[in-house]
C-alpha cells in the first residue's frame, strides 16, 4: 500500500464520525512544529502535523465547491465521501 492510498483509507474511516473536540499544539521544543488532533465521540482521533495553516473562518460550500476551488492550485484533488 502506498502512502496516498493508506491516507485515503484512513480518511474514509472518519467520514460520518462526530467530532467530540479538537486539540492544537504549537511547538516550542521537541516534536513536530504544529499538531492538530481531531477527536471523535467513539474515542478515536486523527493527528495532523507539520507546518499547518488554515483560514480564520468557516467557508460556505459542499464537496464540489471545495474540489473546484482547490483544483485552481494544480495537483490532484481526491474527494473522500
Amino acid at each position: 500500500m502506498n502512502l496516498m492510498s493508506g491516507r485515503t483509507e484512513t480518511l474514509k474511516q472518519i467520514v460520518g464520525k462526530e467530532i467530540a473536540g479538537i486539540a492544537i499544539r504549537n511547538s516550542v521544543g521537541a516534536g513536530p512544529r504544529d499538531q492538530l488532533f481531531i477527536v471523535f465521540t467513539d474515542n478515536t482521533y486523527l493527528e495532523l502535523y507539520g507546518n499547518l495553516g488554515w483560514t480564520n473562518r468557516l467557508e460556505i460550500g459542499d464537496l464540489e465547491t471545495v474540489k473546484q476551488y482547490s483544483a485552481q492550485f494544480g495537483g490532484i484533488v481526491d474527494i473522500i465521501s
